[in-house]
């Protein structure tokens, strides 16, 4: 039962992460969502930034578990971008939340040290795995000699988490659009 309730919270606070940001709920918000006693929520995580750190933990296991099952089912450069692509309108099309990094971002000067870390640890990891995918596509020839695969996984990550923020803000599916004039120009044309 312990389990189950925090899979509830962690669930209920991405969602309001994902939609609000982090100062945009309080404890008071999460267990109306869940249905306990905000003393509940205390006892499994102390404070929210015990919370929140927890989650963003959580979603990082989430996106690189998705990164990996790309690395493994995708075998071109052209369909790993598209799978990663993928990774991002699925946020979208939740309820029109954000990826947990962007949302995050977007505050990050207020929150807790312990929070910032896990955020960075999040956005190293998932530009890593978008770093590999072009640096296996430089290595096939799939993009040209002279790119910078880091630089380029900077370029997508930050693309691709804008566009989200941007699709959401105007209701319009922009990431797609930004993710396949990404892609024409990451690729080499043949």
């Amino acid at each position: 039962m312990s389990d189950d309730i925090k899979t509830q919270l962690l669930d209920a606070a991405q969602l309001l992460v994902q939609t609000r940001g982090h100062n945009g709920y309080s404890y008071r918000d999460l267990a109306e969502q869940v249905g306990i006693r905000t003393a509940s929520i205390h006892y499994h995580y102390p404070t929210k930034t015990d919370l929140a750190v927890a989650l963003v933990r959580r979603y990082r296991e989430i996106v690189s578990d998705a990164m990996a099952k790309i690395a493994v089912e995708k075998t071109s450069l052209a369909d790993r971008l598209d799978g990663v692509a993928a990774v991002y309108r699925h946020c979208l099309k939740s309820e029109g939340r954000i990826c947990v990094a962007a949302a995050l971002a977007g505050e990050f000067a207020s929150l807790p040290k312990e929070v910032q870390a896990e955020l960075g640890r999040l956005i190293t990891d998932s530009q890593g795995w978008i770093d590999r995918f072009l640096t296996e596509g430089l290595m096939r020839g799939e993009i040209a000699s002279t790119s910078d695969p880091a630089a380029l996984a900077r370029l997508w990550y930050a693309a691709l988490q804008g566009a989200l923020v941007m699709a959401r803000a105007t209701e319009g599916n922009g990431l797609a659009e930004v993710a396949n004039v990404l892609k024409k120009l990451t690729l080499t044309q043949k």
